[in-house]
């Protein structure tokens, strides 16, 4: 009796279990189906999302340019990198060297050891001691000369050149014209010298534009030092003087042939005789940082005043032309900015962004190296970037 229990038991549990395996097949194949249909409804959800964000981006960047060609030039950080036209200059020790874009080296020129630099899109003067050399754009020497002591500093115009020779309180600026011959000579005592440079303008005595001389000085012989600003026809007379007070001008350009003085305050206007043309543009709580001149248009960039010596930290930068001042909001904190041919550039560690003329917003690309320095633009809207310490072309949307 136990056995058949036992048998039937068995029998019966095996019935059982064959029975619910049975029924398990076919439920595992209605789920199966279901299973089957579900992963198909996904993979069309799925493909549909990503036509569809395809088809956002692609309206979205409609007329969007992405970043170009990225070429290392060769220059490290510490050789004195400067943007030369569509070229970039440095100096590595001995040898003044000018790079395309592209990376090739255009020329090269031996100028000696602990030399210095200025350039412009015509020329190049350099100095070492009292040793003095001015080159085209080709690298091709136009002068050289021993001046007659050691050269604190030089400037380079379109057509003149300006050599600061003796000490910074007493010395003299030799103006050097196109042909290398000495055309003027002015003194330079009691004062500072701070800065020299060229404007062009048209003068009362002539018609056509001409190149001017500016130069800027501190005075520090009176109680109160103050700054001075004088002009120069090379070869003939002084145009203007005048002094500009207590505030400290940091730099000076030119905009439709009259000065453009800028202290950490205001802006002040002049023209040729140092006379103020209207009243100053206040700027406190900003610096000018760049200006191009783009079809006749001057644009003048400037950032907030940095308060710390750890580095340069940009949310918004002030742009200035024709009657427009505006400040533009960055999407994101910048380490510099910079004025292209048709754009304002704000350039963070891993991204540029770009804000077209007239417009107020800003489109974000990502930068293939990291940024650690932006040295300037050169032509076609490159800029000239350090990652770390080496130095790189990159070309930037429109």
């Amino acid at each position: 009796m136990d056995r058949n229990k036992r048998r039937v038991t068995y029998v019966t549990g095996a019935n059982s279990t064959l029975t619910g395996y049975g029924m398990n097949e076919g439920k595992k194949k209605k789920k199966s189906k279901l299973t089957q249909q579900l992963r198909k409804l996904l993979a069309i959800i799925a493909l549909a999302a990503i036509l569809l964000l395809a088809v956002s981006y692609a309206f979205s960047n409609t007329g969007r340019e992405t970043l170009g060609k990225v070429t290392r030039i060769g220059a490290t950080l510490s050789q004195n990198v400067t943007p030369f036209g569509d070229s970039v200059i440095f100096y590595d020790g001995t040898t003044l060297h000018c790079m395309a874009a592209t990376g090739g080296n255009e020329w090269s020129y031996q100028i000696g050891t602990n030399a210095d630099y200025d350039a412009t899109q015509e020329r190049i003067v350099a100095w070492s001691g009292n040793d003095l050399y001015i080159l085209n754009s080709r690298g091709r020497l136009i002068y050289n000369n021993k001046m007659s002591d050691a050269i604190q500093f030089a400037s380079a115009g379109s057509e003149y050149v300006a050599v600061f020779v003796g000490e910074a309180d007493n010395g003299v600026v030799s103006v050097i014209n196109e042909a290398g011959q000495i055309v003027d000579n002015v003194t330079i005592s009691n004062q500072t010298l701070l800065d020299i440079g060229f404007f062009k303008t048209i003068t009362s005595s002539s018609a056509q534009e001409q190149e001017l001389m500016w130069v800027l000085g501190l005075d520090t012989t009176g109680t109160v030092i103050s700054t001075e600003l004088q002009t120069f026809q090379p070869g003939k007379l002084s145009t203007g003087k005048s002094s500009l007070g207590e505030n400290i001008a940091y730099k000076v350009y030119s905009v439709g042939g009259k000065l453009e003085v800028v202290t950490t305050r205001q802006i002040m206007h002049y023209n040729y005789r140092v006379i103020e043309e209207s009243n100053p543009t206040l700027i406190y709580g900003y610096t000018v940082d760049d200006v191009k001149v783009n079809n006749g248009v001057t644009y003048q960039l400037l950032i907030p005043a940095q308060e710390s010596r750890e580095g340069v930290r940009i949310n918004n930068v002030r742009l200035m032309y024709g009657g427009v001042d505006r400040v533009l909001h960055l999407p994101s904190e910048c380490l510099a900015a910079a004025l292209g041919t048709h754009s304002v550039y704000g350039f963070s560690g891993n991204a540029v962004y770009v804000c077209k003329f007239g417009e107020t917003s800003f489109t974000a690309h990502a930068m293939p190296i990291q940024v650690t320095a932006v040295l300037g633009m050169i032509t076609d809207n490159r800029a000239v970037i350090a990652s770390g310490s080496e130095i790189y072309v990159v070309e930037l949307p429109r």
